[in-house]
């Protein structure tokens, strides 16, 4: 783990345990010993044997977890009963020097100081294995939790490639329904519409690799499709774009294909003139129309879907579509810039 923290818990924690652990025990105890007073000697002599056991066991458990052996049960009481074993050894190796040189009087070894030093083992060994196998999960949980989130990342990221690949032909095949009816009515606007087109493939390919475009960048894109948009219904299609701050983002060609949709899915004639609306709200872009559906449309549906999905790419607000009042309006979230 690149993270210092879990290499320096056990200088924080280590002596701590060791206090705790002693005076738990000199508060309960109704020994000899306990006359003498709280020793500190003690104390550190308690938080050696707690260091040099958590480092055995830390070194030997990420040695056995490298070979193979999983992190269970079996594993957890072979550790305990390794560790009654080493603090054994440590305890009277301690007792033999602290005795020494402080309480000469005091026996060095019999089997009740065994008995008690096998059972402060086994107490010893649960408490830091328990930490122990605690860490190395969450260790491993951080990886885990670490990887997932680069995977999901690589995964939306792949979807909204995908996403794009869609909106693309779905864009061209509008424009190519509509180039088609101008040829028929009028060649002149058709050959405007035609370099229009180009002009705004050039603009698809321009942000083929970007997530995002600048506000006043789309709604240029907008303008300029909606004035031949007017070209071709004349006096029946008028429209208006208010927008006051243009330090906001949105994903690429996302005003074109609402306008797409407008034209496509209703009756624009003198009977049923249409008029539309871009106006900000806020953090949001708000396209608003009047409702006269064609009674067949030729609709694959995915427009607004894609652009939905888009935003779940990009930010945690949705894309909100409502239809009442005979109106219909799509208000898309604008991105700060950051």
């Amino acid at each position: 783990m690149k993270n210092n923290v879990f290499r320096i818990y056990p200088l924080l924690f280590i002596p701590l345990i060791g206090l705790i652990y002693y005076t738990t025990f000199f508060m309960m105890s109704k020994t000899v010993d306990s006359s003498y007073g709280f020793d500190w000697f003690v104390v550190g002599i308690i938080t050696i044997q707690f260091g040099v056991i958590w480092l055995l066991a830390q070194l030997s458990l990420n040695a056995l977890t490298k070979r193979g052996w999983q992190m269970n049960l079996k594993l957890f009481i072979l550790g305990v009963l390794a560790i009654v074993l080493i603090n054994n050894c440590l305890y009277f190796i301690l007792r033999t020097v602290y005795i020494s040189f402080y309480h000469p009087e005091f026996p060095t070894f019999n089997l009740f100081m065994l008995s008690l030093s096998t059972l402060e083992g086994f107490l010893k060994g649960i408490i830091l294995l328990s930490m122990l196998f605690s860490f190395n999960f969450f260790k491993r949980w951080k990886i885990e939790y670490k990887e997932n989130e680069r995977l999901k990342r690589n995964e939306l990221e792949l979807q909204n490639r995908a996403l794009k690949s869609q909106l693309n032909p779905h864009f061209l095949f509008n424009n190519l329904n509509t180039l088609s009816g101008l040829i028929q009515q009028d060649q002149s606007i058709a050959n405007d519409f035609l370099k229009e087109m180009s002009d705004m493939y050039r603009y698809i390919l321009k942000t083929t690799d970007k997530e995002v475009v600048s506000l006043k960048e789309e709604v240029q894109f907008a303008e300029n499709y909606s004035y031949l948009l007017k070209k071709r219904f004349g006096k029946n299609f008028n429209y208006s774009i208010d927008v006051n701050d243009l330090d906001y983002m949105l994903p690429p060609i996302s005003l074109h294909l609402l306008l797409e949709n407008i034209v496509k899915h209703n009756r624009i004639d003198d009977k049923h003139p249409m008029h539309f609306t871009i106006k900000q709200n806020e953090d949001y872009l708000s396209v608003e129309n009047k409702i006269n559906l064609k009674n067949n449309v030729d609709s694959t549906k995915k427009g607004l879907y894609i652009l939905a999905e888009q935003y779940k790419f990009l930010t945690n607000k949705n894309v909100i579509i409502k239809n009442e009042d005979n109106l219909f309006f799509v208000k898309l979230p604008l991105l700060k810039i950051k």
